[in-house]
């Protein structure tokens, strides 16, 4: 009886030692699973709030789909536009907040092709007497992008850019150089959108000559006579898209 009793408990402790051990290697692999839209459309299929859904979203790795046809097949999936809207910004490197999502039924997924106009507007002169290489340049979207009838960068938002080339006029009638370079702005969802574009101008000798404007990927024309090379304020350039963007718009 004591050897049966013995064996039973030396049975029992390695059972508990053997769900010990395993119990981590489970909690592990729970901390580390990485979410995929199909996973997303499980949980709102059993019926977990958004809140929990954005809770998840917001503390896992991720492998979403943001492509325009993966979420316009998550909405018809039955997936929430808060839900989707946080699984874009959480796609994107962005922080993922409450306070920052719609409900909004009006909220769709549009897709930015990659070589998409964007016209931009000079806030200031930019004068190559002034400014020099590495110079910070804000400028601003002239006009609304929209794209299938919505809205997909606004007008008025920041467009970053940098001098990468500045020369004052010389002597002898030598005229200056000056050559931006635009960089990036913003979607309409915040998302930081890269753009491509460089602008030069080579300053007119005293015989009159013009200053010829190009940009990196398509000419921009002539803006002005003169030795200075000058970009004026209120001056329109166009820029293009350096890639594609799915977003979230109204």
């Amino acid at each position: 009886m004591k050897k049966f009793l013995s064996l039973s408990l030396t049975f029992l402790m390695l059972q508990s030692a053997f769900c010990f051990a395993l119990a981590p290697k489970n909690i592990f692999a729970q901390v580390q699973e990485t979410l995929t839209n199909q996973l997303v459309v499980e949980m709102v299929k059993n019926k977990l709030s958004e809140e929990i859904i954005v809770a998840k979203i917001k503390s896992s790795k991720n492998s979403f789909d943001t492509s325009a046809s993966s979420l316009q097949e998550l909405k018809r999936n039955g997936v929430t536009d808060t839900v989707i809207l946080a699984m874009v910004q959480k796609a994107s490197g962005m922080e993922v907040s409450l306070a920052n999502q719609t409900s909004s039924s009006n909220l769709i997924g549009t897709a930015i092709p990659d070589g998409t106009e964007i016209k931009i507007i000079t806030t200031e002169e930019i004068s190559g007497q002034k400014v020099v290489e590495g110079d910070p340049l804000t400028l601003k979207v002239s006009e609304d992008v929209i794209i299938n009838g919505r809205i997909v960068v606004a007008k008025g938002t920041i467009v970053k850019g940098t001098v990468s080339s500045a020369k004052k006029k010389g002597f002898m009638g030598k005229g200056g150089d000056l050559s931006i370079r635009i960089e990036s702005t913003e979607t309409v969802d915040g998302q930081k959108l890269k753009l491509r574009a460089a602008k030069s101008g080579k300053g007119g000798d005293n015989m009159g000559s013009t200053v010829a404007l190009t940009v990196l990927f398509g000419p921009l024309g002539l803006l002005r006579r003169g030795k200075e090379a000058k970009i004026k304020e209120g001056t329109i350039l166009s820029a293009f898209t350096d890639e594609t963007k799915s977003i979230m718009t109204n």
